[in-house]
């Protein structure tokens, strides 16, 4: 509070509104809290040491979890010991007409063999460079330099 009065003593313009008001707040703040401490002397905490009455009786078993799950075929498959590890193995019927091979798709092609191919085919210089600009989303300054390293390794 003490700054508050420094600051309205230091402008006397100011006026006294806001000291006051500053002091009201602080005397309604305390008469709260005298009257909360007269009427709960005790404090009470809600993890107190009095108990609430309630008791629970733990119903743990002293048995491994891992005896129960050989026979376990739930959505997930079943677990088998594989190379002395547990592991879920799923075994569903594979449809072959929605079983789509996604190994057999070709890799895409590199900026490395888009150059040699285009090169072969005996393409222009700029039409290869739009080309990896475009396709293999490289920069002009790195399309030229691959054409050059392969015609430096050729």
């Amino acid at each position: 509070m003490t700054p508050a009065l420094l600051a309205a003593t230091s402008d006397p313009d100011r006026g006294w509104g806001g000291p006051i008001a500053l002091l009201i707040a602080i005397v309604v703040f305390l008469t709260v809290i005298g009257i909360q401490e007269y009427i709960n002397p005790e404090n009470p905490s809600p993890t107190g040491d009095q108990g609430s009455g309630v008791t629970a009786n733990p119903k743990v078993n002293s048995v491994s979890d891992t005896d129960d799950t050989e026979p376990d075929t739930s959505w997930w498959g079943r677990i088998r010991d594989v190379g002395g590890r547990r592991v879920r193995v799923v075994d569903e019927p594979v449809d072959d007409e929605l079983d789509l091979d996604l190994d057999d798709e070709d890799e895409p092609e590199t900026v490395e063999k888009a150059v040699a191919r285009m090169v072969g085919e005996r393409q222009s210089y700029m039409e290869i460079v739009r080309h990896l600009m475009t396709v293999h989303r490289v920069s002009e300054s790195t399309a030229k330099r691959r054409i050059r390293e392969h015609h430096e390794a050729v």
